[in-house]
């Protein structure tokens, strides 16, 4: 696995900006997911929970040692642009940077490519890539916000995340982060990515997300 040795030295990470390029209901959803665990572990273990911070504030580049993007797989360069933009704000060659990426393909050859354009433009600016999750769940998996986070629709998933959730709480790659914790590095392949797919077939698990997303309709 390929990291570069500052992203596999631990740093507590104070101030974390989480950031949804484009905004949609499923990438909301990941990142909640994600800072909920974070809450949670920060909790269990009686240790503080990083304060949330807003790239679009005026100062918020001057503190931010850590970021998290959620992007989809139809990243083009208009969100490129906009993700550019957001790193250009860090400033910090300290800061660490991790990526959630919703598969809404069946293919995941695009997420190898997204990745290289995330790690170049951090190496560009001097910052820290940290790697990530990709979801290969396709769309709609905001419907699933309501299910067991640990049930058989969510845990693939959870347990991805849970494993950027390490990453992101010892401030350095998912792939370290995995040998300190005392587990293998197996799952986290050469761009530094863990991935989660459904643990159902395609076709049921389609049909369940669509049930999912009709019933959540009818509730609003």
């Amino acid at each position: 696995m390929e990291t570069t040795a500052r992203g596999d030295v631990p740093k507590t990470l104070h101030n974390i900006a989480f950031v949804s390029i484009p905004e949609s209901a499923d990438l909301e959803f990941l990142l909640w997911d994600l800072q909920d665990a974070i809450a949670a572990y920060a909790q269990l273990s009686g240790t503080a929970l990083p304060r949330q911070v807003d790239l679009e504030a005026d100062d918020a580049g001057c503190v931010a040692d850590g970021i998290v993007l959620a992007v989809d797989d139809a990243f083009d360069d208009e969100a490129m642009a906009v993700v550019e933009q957001m790193l250009d704000r860090l400033g910090n060659t300290e800061a660490r940077v991790y990526v959630v990426v919703q598969v809404a393909h069946r293919s995941t050859e695009g997420v190898h490519m997204l990745v290289e354009r995330l790690r170049e433009a951090c190496e560009l600016r001097k910052l820290t890539w940290c790697g990530g999750a990709a979801i290969c769940a396709g769309s709609g998996i905001a419907a699933l916000r309501h299910s067991p986070r640990m049930g058989l629709l969510r845990r693939p998933f959870s347990e991805a995340m849970d494993k950027l959730v390490g990453a992101v709480r010892m401030g350095c790659s998912i792939g370290h982060a995995q040998l300190l914790g005392g587990s293998d590095a197996d799952s986290v392949d050469a761009d530094g990515m863990v991935r989660a797919k459904p643990a159902v077939p395609a076709p049921i698990w389609r049909a369940i997300i669509k049930r999912l997303g009709i019933h959540a309709q009818s509730s609003i």
